[in-house]
């Protein structure tokens, strides 16, 4: 039998030191599924890969699962698993609640995120109704600008109620993602989202950061992000220059 670690180093594929949970062990292979770690697109059977992660079967089957119903992989009964590589770098998909810079670089691009801007003010007329709360209330606007490959590709405007926050004001911790910052600073994670997409087109100074030319087209998405209880936590703007990152939504036969 083969030296577990031994077989890891050889596939590229690193091995979890400790026994994890699905997320981990999918985040692992989604990895080597962008480094190119399997040359001829097809994954390395189960039992093979249960030893190289060093997780449970059941849980290697939760991650593949997980990454099949996000397109990334299709397996086939008495076959295998095999990587489709004509959706994992040509969009960035929405169906999971994970940062826009993972989905930056699942479109191949370097992400980064510029320091984060925020401040206190009322609420925006177009968070109100979203969020459940008076048109005058005080909230918290967070913006974020981030980049593939150094160039400026998404800009996003959270609105999150005061009476969300779990912080004080003078405590409130910075992080690269809407998800992250609400689960150090509010009540409740975002466990779901809903999402509208919206066709723009960019004017003079608007969206800002985007350096898009008036007239320039450009993708916008309006979130509103709940709690596992359905409480409102967050309202979200994110423009999106879709000249670097395509977003899709994943369709299939149930």
């Amino acid at each position: 039998m083969r030296d577990p670690v031994q077989s890891s180093s050889q596939s590229g594929v690193e091995r979890l030191e400790t026994r994890s949970l699905s997320e981990r062990a999918r985040d692992a292979l989604l990895e080597a599924i962008q480094a190119d770690r399997f040359p001829d697109g097809r994954l390395p059977p189960e039992a093979e890969l249960s030893v190289l992660l060093g997780v449970s079967r059941t849980t290697l089957r939760a991650a593949l699962t997980s990454l099949e119903a996000d397109g990334v992989v299709s397996r086939r009964r008495g076959r295998g698993t095999f990587v489709n590589t004509h959706l994992l770098r040509s969009t960035m998909r929405l169906n999971r609640l994970i940062p826009f810079t993972a989905l930056i670089a699942q479109c191949g691009h370097e992400p980064s995120v510029d320091p984060q801007e925020h401040r206190f003010a009322t609420v925006p007329a177009e968070a109100a109704g979203p969020l459940g709360i008076a048109e005058d209330a005080a909230c918290l606007i967070v913006e974020r600008l981030l980049r593939a490959g150094g160039e400026p590709v998404i800009r996003v405007s959270d609105t999150i109620p005061l009476g969300r926050l779990r912080v004080a004001p003078s405590e409130i911790r910075e992080a690269d993602s809407t998800f992250t910052f609400v689960e150090r600073n509010c009540v409740a994670p975002i466990d779901y989202a809903t999402a509208e997409i919206v066709p723009r087109v960019a004017v003079e100074g608007d969206p800002i950061g985007l350096e898009l030319a008036a007239g320039e087209p450009y993708i916008e998405l309006i979130e509103t992000h709940f709690s596992r209880d359905h409480e409102t936590i967050a309202f979200s703007r994110v423009s999106v220059n879709d000249r670097y990152v395509r977003l899709s939504l994943l369709r299939r036969d149930a």
